[in-house]
């Protein structure tokens, strides 16, 4: 047991011990220092305080230096004490409260050396045992239970008296100092072979604080180890101090009678406070555990993630001994309890801990368990039973369920063949399931809601369990439902013993799309054709394409396209599909025009929600038209007749062409109207009469006109046939070659002849009034001035050759006096144009029919051209006979040209 110094033995008498020491030569030996607190050779606590150290009067005034240690080994280590004073003699040096304290329980060495008389000095060792506190001091120094009581003179604990662990209180001796430690242990069943022993405190080193003076430390013994103790046994805390600073040492080896179980080297308390025990067996016990579960809003919460291969089941906290037996339950709703094991605990402070197995926590998926245990003691009577845990288990993350055959999420029925095959991947807690459901929900085409079972109820397999669900989904199902459609995939399966899908755990859905075989499309049909031939006429008012098909439905959209000769479609509305009938698409006459004498491409596509489908083609002949009128020209006679005369003297100016409107002429077509004949010299001779000539709305009531110029008519030859040809292109081209060619017209023409007058048949010289020239086909005379006749200058080319008729000749330059010349024609003639050369001033032609009537006039005044062509028309079946010319300038003409 532990050290009950009370002093190291010393004489009985108050002789002074000390010890000799070798003599060093030249050193002179002096008495040991004479301790102020030694009595009977040792120092007790009480006189501790002040001690101080007397050395011999023979010391110098010269510093001397104290050693202290322990005659005991090991023992405290001190550091030398060197007194400085100056003071010479028997001079007193105060010992360090401390030192006195660390040598608690050893014989304490004490010596010195300084100078005497000048001369080196070491003195004689003083020893001292210092003792521990007196058997009268340690009542005042025993620790005793808080709640200790008087009963029947008894010193009694009664555990009923209050809840939770029981404080001891430890008084802090007097002389304590920082760094002393505290050992203090508690026995109890001293009747058995070895006590039983409760370690209240092991090795507490005090503070600066708790060494402070008068203080209680205040440790607890756990009620746990009480409530587990023998009624009405003893209680005896036994308490040791370790004031020296060395390491505890083991418990002393003595008799079991005589164990303490504190450290062989603490000094121990004399006293011992013992205390009769009533033991209350209740304990305050806290729920059991699941390690694996989380405090989420004040209530546990497990994630099964982190069980797939089991949980563990412990109390923390729970304060354990040895002997005592654990044994957990689960329980909840619906479910009897299953008890899990117990554990007996083999040392103080084991955990107690079960195996909680994965399929255990399946059975509570989307639930409340609950977990207890019940502690039964060795010396107990009866197992206590603790609080409840409840713990929400929530349902596992499930796989999504997926189809073998689809591409991503899409089952497209034309990538194979048969039936699919649904798969579920392992999941966790697979090997607890026990049945499993599989079925499928969507729309059929109409819209109406579609459910349809794979699994029943199957029994979870072992080969399930392992590799995963397989099963077969009929292709006959899938064909019902909606193409495009999205459906889904679910999957359910039960554990523990439940076999009812409303017990299941269903896994995420998985949503497919699904697209079904190919629509089989039918070629368009047009109303108006026969088969695959349009007579153009029959579709004057438009036409309409019928589309159908086997699987024809509102949910589909249906485009017709009517291939242009531009190569684009027709602009269509697409129109929803019909599960009632053909869908029909009016299409315009226009369509059917620019397409005429070609065959014309028509397609359908139907749009589905997820598929574009195109039908094969109707190609469909459009005929050309056959109500074709013939161009013509208003003045042939008789009016529109083939062969008719085109006599160019019965009018003058322009002819006019008009085609007759048709059926099928649209504003915006190009349109062309050649003409082909044979010129005077007998060539052939062909002119536009209009070329890409865009028909106007207009039109397409009145007809297209153009007219036929003169100087294209003037070029054929007399009694020549002209043949007219009208061209119109529907297709929306200018591409003359893919026109309309309309029926040609025969025309015989009839022409203007031209005979010219160049006046060389006369002789050059100056003429007087009165002379009368005569040419082949007029005779000229004048009344006033001189007429002459030479040769003349034009800027203009062909306006003169050779000789010309000059006006006002000799009579001078500027302004000049009217002069008046006739021209008398030997023939009428419609037309008649000449060139007047040199006018500056004024000139006027007067034309006069046979009858003397005059036809009209030309009339240039100053600041008409020097040189001009004039051209006259006699009107509508009149002929000019005679040119009167008045000139008030000398000016020339030339070079007649007469039309009849």
């Amino acid at each position: 047991m532990a050290k009950e110094k009370a002093a190291p033995e010393t004489t009985s008498d108050s002789v002074e011990v000390t010890t000799s020491k070798p003599v060093k030569p030249n050193v002179l030996e002096v008495a040991a220092p004479l301790i102020s607190s030694k009595v009977d050779g040792t120092i007790t606590p009480p006189r501790i305080p002040g001690s101080t150290m007397k050395v011999d009067a023979r010391m110098d005034a010269g510093d001397i230096t104290f050693t202290f240690e322990t005659k005991e080994k090991p023992g405290p280590q001190f550091e030398p004490i060197i007194d400085s004073s100056g003071e010479s003699g028997a001079r007193q040096t105060a010992i360090p409260q401390n030192y006195l304290t660390l040598a608690m329980g050893f014989t304490l060495l004490v010596s010195y050396k300084g100078t005497s008389q000048g001369k080196p000095a070491e003195s004689l060792v003083e020893e001292a045992g210092v003792s521990f506190y007196s058997a009268d001091e340690s009542e005042a120094l025993a620790p005793r239970l808080h709640h200790r009581k008087i009963v029947h003179n008894t010193p009694t604990y009664d555990m009923k008296d209050h809840e939770g662990d029981e404080q001891v209180n430890v008084p802090v001796p007097y002389l304590a100092k920082a760094g002393d430690k505290l050992y203090c242990t508690i026995a109890t069943e001293q009747d058995a072979a070895r006590h039983v022993f409760y370690h209240l405190v092991t090795g507490y080193t005090l503070t600066e604080e708790d060494a402070s003076g008068g203080r209680v430390l205040h440790f607890f013994i756990r009620r746990g180890w009480l409530v587990r103790r023998k009624a009405w046994r003893v209680l005896t805390i036994q308490t040791g101090w370790i004031t020296s600073g060395l390491p505890a040492d083991g418990p002393a080896d003595v008799p079991a009678h005589l164990e303490t179980q504190l450290p062989a080297n603490a000094l121990e308390i004399q006293y011992r406070d013992s205390v009769a025990l009533i033991v209350d067996p209740g304990i305050d016990k806290l729920p059991p555990h699941l390690r694996q579960s989380v405090l989420y809003n004040r209530e546990w919460h497990l994630n099964p993630a982190l069980t797939k291969n089991g949980g563990e089941v412990d109390v923390p906290n729970l304060d354990t001994y040895a002997g005592d037996h654990v044994c957990f339950t689960l329980s909840g709703a619906g479910h009897d309890a299953k008890p899990l094991g117990c554990v007996t605990i083999a040392n103080d402070g084991d955990m107690a801990t079960v195996e909680l197995s994965a399929c255990d926590i399946a059975c509570f998926f989307n639930k409340k368990m609950t977990l207890s245990y019940t502690l039964e003691f060795p010396n107990g009577e009866e197992p206590q039973t603790s609080p409840e845990q409840v713990v929400t288990v929530s349902a596992p993350e499930f796989p999504h369920s997926g189809i073998e055959q689809a591409t991503g999420t899409v089952l497209d029925l034309r990538t194979f063949a048969g039936d699919a095959t649904a798969l579920v991947p392992v999941w966790d807690y697979a090997e607890c399931s026990k049945c499993c459901w599989m079925w499928i929900t969507g729309e059929y085409e109409g819209g109406a809601a579609y459910r349809f079972d794979v699994l029943v109820g199957a029994p979870v397999t072992d080969e399930w369990k392992e590799s995963g669900v397989d099963a077969p989904i009929l292709r006959a199902d899938l064909k019902k439902l909606a193409d495009c459609s999205e459906f889904k995939l679910h999957f359910a399966v039960s554990f523990c013993e439940a076999i009812g899908l409303e017990n299941a755990h269903e896994f995420p859905a998985q949503t497919f799309k699904i697209e079904q075989e190919p629509l089989v499309l039918t070629p368009p049909k047009v109303t108006e054709a026969v088969g695959t031939d349009l007579t153009a006429y029959n579709g004057r008012h438009g036409v309409h394409v019928e589309v159908d098909y086997v699987g024809n439905q509102s949910k589909h959209s249906i485009s017709v396209c009517w291939k242009r000769p531009n190569g684009t479609c027709w602009p269509l509305v697409s129109k929803p599909g019909s599960s009632s009938g053909a869908v029909i698409f009016a299409l315009p006459a226009e369509a059917v025009i620019e397409s005429m004498g070609t065959t014309v491409e028509i397609v359908y596509t139907v749009t589905t929600a997820c598929k574009v489908q195109t039908s094969p083609p109707l190609n469909l002949t459009i005929s050309l038209p056959v109500r074709l009128e013939t161009p013509n020209a208003l003045e042939a006679v008789p009016a529109r007749t083939q062969n008719g005369v085109l006599d160019l003297r019965t009018f003058t100016g322009n002819a006019h062409s008009l085609e007759d409107t048709m059926w099928f002429l649209r504003a915006g077509h190009i349109c062309w109207l050649d003409a082909t004949g044979t010129k005077k010299d007998g060539t052939p001779y062909s002119f536009p009469v209009y070329a890409a000539r865009v028909i106007t709305a207009g039109e397409l009531t009145a007809g297209v006109a153009g007219p036929l110029l003169r100087s294209e008519l003037d070029k054929l030859g007399d009694a020549t046939h002209l043949t007219f040809v009208f061209r119109v292109a529907t297709d929306g081209s200018a591409n003359k070659s893919n026109a309309v060619v309309c029926p040609s017209r025969v025309l015989i023409v009839r022409v203007i002849t031209m005979v010219t007058e160049t006046f060389e048949n006369l002789a050059g010289g100056y003429y007087p009034v009165g002379t009368i020239l005569n040419t082949p086909l007029m005779t000229v005379s004048h009344s006033s001035a001189t007429l002459g006749v030479h040769g003349a200058f034009s800027s203009e080319p062909g306006m003169t050759s050779g000789n010309a008729i000059a006006f006002s000749c000799y009579v001078g330059e500027g302004h000049l006096p009217p002069q008046q010349v006739v021209f008398a024609l030997k023939a009428g003639y419609q037309r008649i144009e000449l060139a007047y050369m040199r006018h500056v001033y004024y000139g006027r032609f007067e034309y006069f029919s046979a009858s003397g009537d005059k036809l009209g006039e030309r009339v240039l005044s100053a600041g008409f051209p020097m040189n001009s062509w004039i051209d006259f028309s006699a009107p509508s079946g009149q002929l000019i006979t005679k040119i009167v010319v008045t000139t008030e300038q000398h000016s020339y003409t030339d070079n007649w040209r007469l039309y009849s």
